[in-house]
């Protein structure tokens, strides 16, 4: 697996309280094509993706407790403005905090293989550095924060769209098996 870098990102502009995410069991759906507006290559088959519906049942007990687990959930995602796919459809956020600097963001969302394919040939537009990743045949797009540990990283393929920001938190590993619990 590609070694990962510890990042963080300062979460300017989010927004503040909000309900907890719904635990709900995971939902499974049939991808079709990825998208071909792509910058670079992306898988051309069609894949099951499993996408979770619980921000407290991600990843490995041990790999949750590294990334968030002193920090306090404190909305389900709604309301942040991030890059997103045209049309797309939340399906789980999680904004954890602890303290006045330290965070995490999640947002999955999906839609169709044509919108997340766009988006993400538009984000090297928006200073993000974009590559197909080795580790889950997806394109991995990172762009650098104000900070030594500050990024935001975004992980596209067969419609779905996962979006993880850090504030003085390595996220890498964490990121890392989501993606690959989605993609399985």
């Amino acid at each position: 697996m590609t070694a990962f870098v510890a990042a963080g990102l300062v979460l300017a502009g989010c927004a503040g309280g909000g309900g907890s995410p719904t635990t709900s069991p995971t939902a499974s759906v049939s991808a079709s094509e990825s998208p071909s507006a792509s910058p670079t290559p992306s898988p051309t088959e069609s894949a099951s993706v499993t996408l979770p519906t619980d921000c407290n049942n991600l990843a490995t007990p041990e790999t949750w407790q590294a990334a968030v687990g002193d920090m306090t959930l404190q909305s389900n995602g709604e309301g942040f403005v991030r890059p997103a796919p045209e049309g797309s459809t939340l399906v789980l956020g999680c904004d954890w905090i602890v303290g006045d600097a330290t965070g995490m963001l999640l947002l999955i969302s999906t839609a169709t293989p044509d919108a997340v394919g766009a988006a993400v040939a538009d984000l090297p537009a928006e200073g993000y550095t974009c590559q197909v990743s080795d580790d889950f045949g997806a394109d991995f797009c990172v762009l650098p924060g104000q900070g030594t540990d500050t990024e935001e990283m975004i992980v596209a393929r067969d419609g779905v769209w996962i979006y993880l920001s850090t504030v003085n938190r390595n996220g890498r590993a964490f990121l890392s098996e989501i993606v690959s619990s989605i993609f399985a």
